[in-house]
């Protein structure tokens, strides 16, 4: 499921001028995309690709000392075919249009990833691609490998580590591909502004809930809630507390589950502000303790609401209001 990075409760709400730039950055809209032509594709010869030049000359060399036909016949075959090697790697890439697709949000320390498209429209089948983030003054990631189909549009995940949180842009990417020989290889670099992913803040912290509704471990405080009736299962999110997820489940390799009751939060609710975690010396730390809380609350539909510095998101509950708040916590 995608999630909308640009709500309008978000940004009426919002109202420092930091987090109205993060969210103005956040509401791009995804149609930007780069059309390969002439002026984008370069061609150079790989190392295998030298060197067949250079046992190309000496063949030639030989085939001239001794007046050999059959060299000659051989050299000049093969050099006509690494020439026209340059025109089927140059047309691996020409034509391509590339643009950004919506990625999903993370959680900051997680492995996640930008969604590019790449349109095949209208062209015969390219093999060997290759894509890999390529910043300016690091050393380039680990490439991704793929193919596209004939007249096909193909989604990609370029996975990167989320170190941080908040909204993280794919920055210079190269293509690059060595078909059909490997004897040369054409690349283009890509700028796509709108190639973003969102990572929310780790949730992680031993705080108890303010509220004092849920306990450090995430289940209710008994108070004659004993009895409540068994209503089903859902999905494991992180921050969920080890002791209501049904091992047995997961022995039986049927995933990782959570018991759910009736009546646990009845009418509860309670409000994650600021100020409960504002004494921690760490901002980051005291954003990672809010996430915690605000999946505990999920985890068990309460009602909850969030308070920071200039923006409040009043009391609700349920999978868009989650996403709503993990959002402003990210941005913040």
């Amino acid at each position: 499921m995608f999630y909308d990075i640009s709500h309008p409760e978000l940004s009426k709400t919002l109202t420092t001028s930091s987090n109205l730039n993060a969210i103005a950055m956040s509401s791009k809209t995804q149609t930007h995309s780069i059309h390969l032509t002439q002026k984008h594709i370069f061609v150079l010869p790989t190392r295998q690709g030298l060197l067949f030049g250079l046992i190309l000359f000496f063949m030639l060399l030989g085939s001239i000392n001794y007046a050999n036909s059959m060299g000659f016949m051989l050299t000049f075959l093969l050099s006509g075919m690494a020439l026209v090697s340059i025109f089927h790697t140059w047309r691996n890439l020409a034509h391509l249009r590339i643009q950004a697709g919506s990625a999903p949000p993370f959680f900051a320390g997680e492995m996640g990833y930008f969604v590019l498209l790449f349109h095949n429209h209208q062209q015969p089948a390219r093999h060997g691609l290759s894509i890999q983030q390529y910043p300016k003054k690091q050393k380039p990631l680990t490439p991704l490998l793929f193919d596209l189909g004939a007249d096909q549009t193909n989604q990609v995940h370029l996975s990167v580590p989320l170190q941080q949180r908040g909204l993280q842009s794919a920055g210079r990417l190269r293509l690059t591909t060595r078909f059909p020989l490997g004897l040369f290889y054409a690349w283009s670099l890509l700028e796509l502004e709108s190639a973003q992913v969102l990572a929310y803040p780790k949730p992680e912290g031993d705080m108890p809930v303010p509220s004092g509704i849920l306990d450090q471990q995430g289940s209710q405080y008994e108070h004659g809630n004993k009895g409540d009736d068994f209503t089903g299962y859902r999905d494991y999110h992180p921050g969920d507390s080890p002791r209501h997820i049904d091992w047995k489940a997961v022995a039986r390799e049927q995933g990782w589950l959570i018991k759910q009751f009736g009546g646990e939060a009845g009418d509860s609710h309670y409000w994650f502000d600021w100020d409960s975690v504002a004494h921690l010396a760490d901002k980051e730390r005291a954003l990672s303790q809010l996430c915690r809380w605000i999946l505990l609350a999920d985890a068990q539909n309460l009602r909850y609401g969030l308070r920071l510095p200039g923006y409040e998101l009043d009391l609700d509950q349920g999978e868009n209001h989650k996403h709503l708040c993990l959002e402003a916590l990210a941005l913040f």
